[in-house]
């Protein structure tokens, strides 16, 4: 019931009997429900009492609302169809669902439903790069959580009145911030690099052009896939080595997360090549091992 003022938008009703349909408070007109056209005063200058069905406000085929020149009665044949529906007796009015003023009525759907009440933002430029098919959740998520600036850097933490060191957590020669932490520390430069010096690639050095660049500059395809997914390794391991530092003191060389990030990199890569070699077998095609993703691993990434 707390629900209906919500609901009722979305309710079109169809005459047949007119014996169901409520006249005042039903959407039957395609315009809603004349009380919220009329207000108030409706039935009391029309005539027609507030819980009258259509039916019994037609008489011989003709509308029984009160002639006469007052506003509300004008407003009223002006929503009102200039002929009255034929009744059909002994069949029932009938409701549907209509989730827009451009969708045909039809049965109650939720998925439409949550849509039209939730309607779903335009695709911001960054998401192919961040949520992708073969990514792993929790690197993706803090990427995600990255990319939108919720991180609790320190000069975030200072801006909200904490009292906290500025300095970077990992070098401790400059302020920490998201793009200092993941691009201009020369800790997690040397990260960077051991991935992408020896390749073909022109990484960028700022988080925004990383984001844009992962997605547009690499080539399509199983490539394309593999750097996202180290950019997002990377990522994840910098700010997993960040918060170690700050809860436990330990600090482990660069050497150490590189070793980390390329174990968990390779596992998945080969779970991913498992996955397509069980689909071509069914489907009887013979894998190409120029193809696998470890193949290519190795070839773009040397270890």
């Amino acid at each position: 019931m707390d629900l209906r003022p919500l609901a009722r938008p979305f309710l079109s009703c169809f005459i047949q009997s007119g014996e169901t349909a409520l006249f005042w408070h039903d959407n039957w007109t395609g315009l809603g429900p004349l009380i919220e056209i009329t207000g108030a005063n409706g039935p009391q200058v029309s005539g027609i009492a507030l819980s009258s069905v259509v039916s019994q406000a037609i008489f011989e085929g003709e509308w029984t609302v009160t002639r006469g020149r007052h506003r509300v009665i004008q407003l009223l044949r002006a929503c009102l169809p200039a002929q009255p529906p034929t009744l059909i007796h002994g069949s029932d009015d009938y409701f549907l669902w209509r989730t827009s003023a451009d969708t045909v009525p039809s049965q109650f759907s939720a998925s439409r439903t949550w849509k039209a009440l939730h309607p779903t933002p335009a695709t911001v430029p960054w998401y192919s790069s961040i949520w992708f098919k073969s990514g792993i959740p929790k690197h993706a998520f803090h990427a995600w959580v990255s990319v939108r600036g919720r991180l609790p850097t320190r000069d975030r933490l200072l801006n909200w009145g904490m009292s906290v060191p500025s300095t970077c957590l990992l070098c401790g020669l400059a302020d920490e911030s998201r793009d200092h932490i993941y691009f201009s520390c020369s800790y997690s430069r040397s990260v960077w690099d051991s991935f992408f010096t020896q390749t073909s690639f022109n990484q960028p050095y700022t988080f925004s052009e990383v984001i844009r660049w992962v997605h547009h500059s690499t080539p399509p395809g199983k490539i394309r896939t593999i750097c996202k997914l180290v950019t997002q390794a990377v990522f994840y391991a910098i700010w997993n080595e960040r918060n170690k530092r700050l809860h436990t003191s330990v600090a482990r060389h660069p050497q150490l997360i590189i070793r980390e990030i390329q174990i968990i990199l390779k596992a998945k890569l080969y779970g991913m090549d498992q996955n397509v070699g069980n689909t071509k077998r069914i489907s009887s095609v013979r894998p190409n091992p120029g193809d696998r993703y470890l193949h290519l691993w190795f070839q773009i990434f040397p270890s």
